[in-house]
């Protein structure tokens, strides 16, 4: 699904949107618009109200100019609104369905597909920025796409333009701080009705059944209304507690379950992906997993996902930092030494760790980590959390690929020096998340898969961020805010303290498929820009495969899904010529 607009872009598919210059959608996509004079309103994707709030709420906002009320409606949507002088454009509030513009010789052009925008004006990729993403996340940098000039609206943001001038508008409208015990009753009304506003217009679903909370909870609150269809993948290298955990919910459930029992054909990198995507993802590693787990619900009208969960319904260490900055040391101190115990470490040095990256602002923590990487040193890694999460493979750097990053982490620092640690670690989160789920849907539509995320909805995402990043952190708890929220959930279920990962499934696809892996590496543009040491990735790469601890798993994980994009890109490129 898309949406596109602006002179330039030649738009040769798909259906017009009325009352829009040049601005067109998939032709699959629900729209709902309406229009008076010289005001339009069109919403693109899935928001389940009715025409008549278009017409009344919809145009009245068009015309006071009240951008963020566009926003507030439930579900995960783009919306275009318009005057004689001004054209909104706005994605949701996690990215999901986003928004991309440049400007072009014929004036601003704007897509939720960043691709199409790079191909009108032959912009390449941004090998600097993705080398950045590698060995510092892709946090640091939400205005900027991963193509050469082109820029990103980021999360909780629309897009102003003004007589063809653009600008970045915060519609994020979250409410006041609340507690959880006040917000969890409006994180459970949301949730469920979001589930149940997807499930609605379909006779049967589909659902992710991974085990893990989330997966169960959307499984749990959609055969309210439908009949669904679970998946679950299992093979020897899977999670036990988790597959016995999905097994249970299905049996509690009653729902349709099938497993997978996968293989070496469905280890990470034992598959090319099906699809090109808008961007490098991580889904490009499973694309053996999803062929084979996902095979029972093809053509489902609907699939629903847990996806989502962990970034909402829980924040990170960041919170500690929150707690000290506002004077509540007692409470960050409590959590620190659980924190410590946990893992039979010392407190003391933990604390000072924690008590410094408090102290710091934004700014200050990027410009010291750009002085150290520039100057060869690698900044120590934290223990909890830290403003910039530098790992090993700042080790992979060449000497101009450690000066390109600490140019681009200087720009970070002066462009957005303050923000609250919680806050800015939650809405990061986010965006990152969303990212994951866009740029992994032409994969999943290449295996007639149909995604829908409850828990990235805007309604849902709005009231888990209206409690405040400590609130949603209790001591000894695993996501406290849902059971909180969801006092219907069976309490085996709410009373999981941890979830499985894949790492032992990706640790044996880069076992069995290292020489071909090896290859792609010393074949990447990020390697022939000299930005990136292929023998220190390959070395990296190799130690992996052999499980040597303290190899940095996720920098490899992105290092080698972006060289995958990379080499897809060139290929596209060959033919087109």
């Amino acid at each position: 699904m898309w949406v596109a607009g602006g002179p330039g872009l030649g738009l040769s598919e798909g259906k017009r949107l009325p009352g829009f210059y040049d601005a067109g959608c998939h032709s699959g996509a629900t729209m709902l618009a309406a229009g008076e004079g010289d005001l339009s309103l069109a919403v693109i994707g899935h928001c389940p109200i009715g025409t008549t709030e278009i017409w009344s709420t919809g145009l009245e906002a068009v015309r006071r100019r009240d951008w963020s009320t566009l926003t507030q409606w439930p579900g995960s949507y783009w919306v275009l609104a318009c005057d004689s002088r001004r054209q909104f454009i706005a994605g949701d509030l996690a990215g999901l369905r986003s928004v991309f513009y440049a400007v072009g010789p014929r004036g601003l052009i704007w897509s939720s597909r960043a691709g199409q925008i790079a191909e009108t004006l032959g912009a390449g990729p941004d090998l600097a920025l993705l080398t950045a993403h590698v060995v510092a996340g892709l946090e640091h940098w939400p205005t900027r796409s991963v193509y050469e000039g082109i820029h990103q609206v980021p999360a909780g943001h629309g897009l102003l333009v003004t007589d063809g001038r653009p600008a970045l508008l915060d519609v994020a409208a979250t409410a006041p701080p609340r507690t959880l015990d006040d917000g969890a009753q409006a994180v459970g009304q949301a949730l469920t009705q979001a589930i149940h506003d997807y499930v609605a217009p379909h006779d049967t679903v589909s659902a992710d059944l991974s085990g893990g909370l989330d997966s169960s909870t959307v499984v749990i609150t959609a055969v309210q209304r439908r009949p669904v269809r679970t998946v679950t993948y299992a093979d020897k290298l899977a999670c036990a507690e988790d597959v016995q955990v999905a097994r249970r919910v299905a049996e509690f459930t009653g729902v349709e379950h099938h497993v997978c029992q996968g293989g070496p054909l469905t280890y990470h990198f034992s598959h090319p992906a099906p699809a090109a995507t808008d961007a490098p993802t991580l889904a490009a590693a499973n694309a053996g997993m999803d062929a084979a787990y996902l095979a029972p619900v093809a053509g489902m009208p609907l699939h629903l996902t847990g996806h989502g969960g962990d970034v909402v319904l829980e924040s990170s260490h960041a919170a500690v930092c929150d707690l000290i900055a506002q004077g509540h040391r007692r409470e960050a101190k409590r959590e620190v030494v659980a924190w410590a115990r946990l893992r039979d470490t010392a407190p003391g040095p933990l604390w000072k760790e924690v008590h410094e990256t408090a102290a710091q602002s934004r700014g200050e923590a990027l410009q010291s980590t750009a002085t150290l990487l520039a100057a060869g040193a690698t900044p120590p890694a934290a223990k909890l959390w830290s403003w910039c999460r530098l790992n090993a493979a700042t080790g992979w750097l060449t000497p101009d690929g450690r000066r390109t990053v600490a140019d681009l982490l200087t720009a970070s620092a002066h462009g957005n020096p303050t923000a609250p640690a919680g806050w800015w670690d939650d809405w990061a989160s986010l965006a990152f998340t969303g990212a994951v789920a866009r740029n992994e849907e032409p994969l999943l539509a290449a295996l007639d898969v149909r995604a829908a995320h409850p828990f990235l909805d805007n309604t849902v995402v709005r009231a888990c961020l209206a409690i405040s990043p400590a609130e949603r952190r209790r001591l000894g708890q695993y996501k406290p805010l849902l059971a909180a929220a969801r006092p219907d959930l069976p309490a085996w279920l709410t009373g999981r303290r941890s979830k499985g990962s894949f790492t032992p499934i990706m640790l044996s696809g880069l076992r069995v498929n290292r020489a071909a892996l090896q290859r792609l590496v010393a074949k990447s543009p990020l390697v022939h820009a000299g930005l990136v040491d292929a023998a220190a990735v390959s070395t990296s790469l190799a130690a992996a495969a052999f499980g040597t601890p303290g190899v940095p798993l996720a920098a490899l994980h992105t290092f080698l899904t972006t060289c995958i994009w990379l080499d897809q890109h060139q290929h596209a490129q060959e033919i087109a010529c």
